[in-house]
């Protein structure tokens, strides 16, 4: 991966690491080697650099740094004292020089970024590590929403973060609201971005149509700057400062039932330090706010699959079908949107849709504007054998009568004889 790319996943595990986790949680995460988290939880990769070219300011940078010892860092007067000296370039480059020696400004405090009743939610995910649960050792995980308006709270746990684990945990939380906020912020969890650039996010597929099925925007964090969403940070540390302190039965279904009562009776029932008012009076002033759930039908979580592409088919069941030719599609996902019909995505958009063929017979389904037409390929949209859709027509034969070939056997005899 390039720089940039290192970089971000560097800010990501520096998240995840100041949240406790542990080092083999966040390479799962991260889809990373153990030793790569370990590494990037202490120190940033090196960027590659080239050689620095020589600058016209190079000859000046002595008597600069003299002048500035006296006490003198404008550069409008060095540069003019420059010039008599012969210098010949730019003011920019004298004043990228002289920046550095400036006195830096005394350090503000950063304002406080407050949000409307309704207007947002912030969510994160907490690593409560390896526990004693229902009968044996299993990493737990704790899902957080935090109303950024009331602080309201949300929590449960889980044994795993996948999608649709994910999803439900979303659904719960909604549903716990009562409500749905305008936007919801998070950091940049896998489940959520499929790919983060400096001029361009991309949402997995799966994720972006769960958000406009609920009507939410989505809204990111920059990766190193958890301040950003630093209401769900204070919930993350109050979970385990409080929550995870007390005494609870080593059960999944425990852990949530006490994580309800807790939400009840502490979390979101003692005033807020920050707003000086509990949680479940503020919250009544941003429930009207909330856009309403009731009446939506419960978001159905998609089964999604992925499949190579091997010669501009992908295999289904036993079946190949055929998907459109692009140098470009090495892999796509499959969207099951019953148990007969699947949708077929690249990383951001649906590309073709099938319903499974039950013709024992069929090995192959192919459509014709998936590829290239060729001579001698059939007009049918499917085929029937398990054979390429390039097969060439045989040569046209010509038709002779018998007799033809009689005559020509009397005339290879007669020519054998006079031999």
């Amino acid at each position: 991966m390039n720089y940039e790319m290192r970089e971000e996943v560097f800010w990501m595990i520096q998240d995840l690491h100041k949240k406790g986790w542990s080092i083999t949680a966040i390479a799962e995460e991260m889809q990373v080697s153990w030793p790569t988290a370990k590494k990037y939880t202490e120190e940033l990769p090196e960027k590659q650099t080239r050689p620095k070219r020589k600058s016209k300011l190079d000859p000046y940078k002595d008597y600069i740094k003299r002048r500035i010892e006296e006490g003198t860092t404008n550069c409008e007067v060095l540069f003019d004292e420059l010039q008599e000296k012969g210098y010949t370039g730019r003011k920019t480059i004298l004043k990228d020089f002289v920046t550095p020696f400036r006195k830096a400004p005394g350090k503000q405090g950063i304002p406080r970024y407050e949000t409307g009743p309704g207007e947002q939610a912030q969510v994160d995910w907490m690593d409560c590590g390896i526990r004693e649960m229902d009968g044996s050792r299993k990493r737990t995980y704790g899902f957080i929403m935090t109303m950024s308006y009331s602080r309201k709270r949300f929590l449960c746990f889980t044994r795993n973060m996948k999608m649709n684990t994910f999803l439900r945990c979303m659904v719960q939380a909604f549903e716990y609201y009562g409500g749905i906020p305008r936007k919801v912020l998070f950091d940049n969890m896998k489940t959520v971005v499929q790919q983060r650039l400096k001029k361009e996010i991309i949402l997995t597929s799966e994720f972006n149509d769960f958000a406009f099925y609920y009507g939410f925007r989505v809204d990111l964090c920059q990766p190193g700057k958890p301040r950003t969403k630093g209401k769900v940070e204070n919930s993350v540390k109050y979970v385990r400062n409080n929550f995870l302190q007390r005494k609870h039965e080593p059960s999944l279904d425990a852990w949530n039932e006490d994580a309800l009562a807790w939400l009840l009776t502490v979390a979101n029932y003692k005033p807020n330090q920050t707003t000086g008012v509990a949680p479940d009076e503020r919250f009544k002033e941003e429930q009207d706010k909330l856009q309403p759930i009731t009446g939506i039908k419960p978001y159905t979580v998609t089964k999604w699959e992925k499949r190579v592409v091997n010669d501009g088919y992908i295999s289904i069941k036993s079946k190949k079908y055929s998907v459109p030719s692009r140098p470009s599609l090495k892999e796509v996902r499959i969207r099951w949107i019953d148990r007969d019909t699947f949708e077929v995505w690249d990383h951001k958009d649906k590309i073709t849709e099938y319903v499974v063929d039950i013709n024992p017979d069929k090995t192959v389904v192919y459509r014709p504007e998936h590829l290239p037409k060729i001579k001698g390929t059939p007009d049918e949209g499917d085929m029937g054998l398990a054979t390429s859709p390039h097969v060439q027509k045989a040569p046209d034969v010509e038709v002779r009568s018998l007799d033809y070939y009689e005559n020509l056997k009397e005339e290879e005899s007669d020519y054998a004889s006079n031999r």
